[in-house]
């Protein structure tokens, strides 16, 4: 008789600390049986709960709803498993991960909704973001106008010719509310079509040769002054979208450069000034509809991430182009986003054009995979979240989120796998109040001995070692760039060979772990002491490609 656990599927994939997420047990059978249901929680590799409960498993297929009730520590990210035992036979363990967050902020798994053409597909949006530990969505391109959201007919066509559904927008926010994923609501800082200034000319701001300043003509760039028409309308709109439509908040997006403008009446505008007290009048505004509702505001370039780090944001958020291209720029605007503003996550959004370039050639998608997996990784390692997805597993490839590229079956899960891995040890990766170190006197070497070349930088030639200091005690990654022609994110990336039978020296470490979002399911591994004596004992590596997180597991 054969009777197994074909999937865990929890109804959620984050909970409050303390409180319960509802995780569905999908066994299969080919005869009925008695047998018994082992649950574990664990915290990387600490058996933190257990549950043993008796089951009857029908013949075909039954479904069992288990309430995991979450450890009271906040900002934690966990293991669930469960091994079904029937006649004395156990078979293997099935695991998903679960996150203990306060709100979507703390763990801002982003993804972009684009698709607003019909309210029966938002179920299933909605389930493939779950799969990618999506936390929250922002609704991209929903709205009528960027000046008026709401539609005067339904459905319509927008002003870059999609079709548009707002049933099926308010449908996407319902359905991500009940899986525990907020969904954002896009709203233009920057102004509105051209129909809108021609009415409204005195809106508009101008550049020093007094040409009014817009997105090619698209769209133009308005006067956001205290006291304005354009920042009441605008304020007005972010209000309508929460009460109207349910939206959990607002994501305020700009445009970059120009920082400064001249207004119609010929005072100077300069934007970085403007922009703090934008932001906390719609916070303010947003958060008095109810709902926790929160927002978010787009730092491009990072401009003008000083100004803004304190203001009441969920989030920072910065939108990262060329010149800014090298692994190392993307590591040095986290960090600065850190210390500019410590409780906040940091959120990169950084796009893959290498996938839109490769169209259909196998050789040149593998290339342009590796490049949005790398990017990943480096950006989990110091400690941010990558903003790259769209709905129906799509890579973005631009500003322009609908130009989307659908990824295959084999490359979702690659790239899945480090969004997985980033859930599963959320505190050791990215806990705000982390403290960047250089591990002193760590070296590692290869399978024939010799010392494998690390760098304090991410640069190409090398495995970059970021440490940090943590509430769970320091934690190291190795990022594997050695095979790589150059640091640069935006172009494409040859693949890793993994790295096998390596050690690592690490001073002071007492019970080591290791795990890797491509090695045994992200499993966390202990490792064994190999040769050698006292303190200088090196510890044997797995197997693994491109990221390896090591954790001095000293509670385990």
């Amino acid at each position: 008789m054969t009777a197994r656990i074909w999937a865990l599927e929890p109804e959620r994939t984050w909970g409050a600390p303390g409180g319960r997420i509802p995780v569905v047990v999908r066994l299969r059978a080919d005869a009925p049986a008695r047998g018994r249901l082992q649950l574990e929680l664990l915290d990387v590799r600490r058996v933190v709960a257990t549950w043993d409960r008796p089951v009857r498993v029908a013949a075909g297929e039954t479904a069992l709803r288990v309430p995991v009730t979450l450890p009271s520590a906040g900002r934690r990210g966990y293991a669930f498993r469960a091994r079904l035992i029937v006649d004395g036979a156990s078979g293997s363990w099935r695991t998903v991960v679960l996150e203990a967050i306060a709100g979507w902020w703390e763990a801002p798994r982003h993804l972009a909704l684009t698709d607003f053409a019909d309210a029966a597909d938002a179920a299933g949006q909605v389930a493939g973001a779950r799969q990618w530990h999506v936390t929250v969505t922002q609704a991209y391109d929903w709205m009528y106008r960027h000046y008026r959201y709401g539609a005067p007919e339904e459905p319509f066509t927008d002003p870059l010719g999609r079709r548009v559904s707002h049933d099926a927008v308010r449908a996407l926010v319902r359905e991500g509310r009940r899986a525990g994923i907020a969904t954002l609501a896009y709203g233009s800082v920057y102004g509105a079509e051209p129909e809108y200034v021609a009415r409204h000319p005195d809106e508009r701001v101008f550049d020093e040769a007094g040409e009014p300043l817009s997105l090619g003509g698209a769209f133009y760039i308005n006067d956001i002054r205290p006291g304005s028409p354009w920042r009441a309308r605008l304020l007005r709109e972010y209000e309508r979208a929460c009460r109207r439509f349910g939206f959990d908040g607002i994501h305020m997006d700009t445009y970059g450069p120009p920082h400064e403008a001249i207004g119609a009446d010929g005072e100077r505008l300069l934007f970085a000034d403007l922009y703090p007290g934008l932001i906390a009048e719609g916070a303010r505004r947003v958060a008095a509809t109810g709902h926790d509702r929160r927002v978010l505001f787009n730092c491009v370039e990072g401009f003008p991430l000083d100004a803004v780090a304190e203001a009441p944001t969920a989030a920072h958020y910065l939108e990262l182009w060329p010149p800014d291209d090298r692994y190392a720029d993307v590591v040095r605007w986290i960090d600065r986003a850190r210390a500019a503003g410590p409780d906040k996550a940091v959120v990169i959004a950084a796009y893959i054009p290498a996938m839109r370039d490769a169209r259909s050639d196998p050789a040149a998608r593998a290339e342009a995979l590796e490049t949005a997996v790398t990017l990943t990784s480096v950006i989990g390692a110091a400690g941010a979240f990558h903003h790259t997805l769209a709905e129906h597993d799509r890579l973005l490839v631009e500003g322009y989120y609908p130009e989307a590229v659908r990824l295959r079956a084999a490359e979702a899960r690659e790239l899945r796998a480090a969004f997985v891995f980033g859930a599963r040890y959320l505190h050791l990766l990215s806990d705000p109040h982390r403290r960047a170190v250089v591990p002193e006197a760590l070296e590692v070497r290869d399978s024939d001995g010799l010392l494998v070349p690390l760098s304090p930088e991410p640069v190409a030639g090398a495995v970059w070692v970021r440490g940090a200091d943590t509430a769970a005690g320091r934690v190291i990654s190795l990022v594997d760039l050695r095979s790589q022609a150059n640091d640069r994110w935006t172009e494409p990336r040859q693949a890793v060979e993994g790295a096998r039978g390596w050690s690592v020296r690490w001073p002071g470490a007492t019970a080591p772990v290791a795990m890797s979002p491509w090695t045994a399911n992200g499993e966390a591994r202990s490792l064994r002491a190999g040769h050698g004596e006292g303190a200088d004992a090196p510890w044997r590596l797995p197997a693994f490609r491109r990221w390896l997180l090591l954790h001095d597991n000293a509670e385990a």
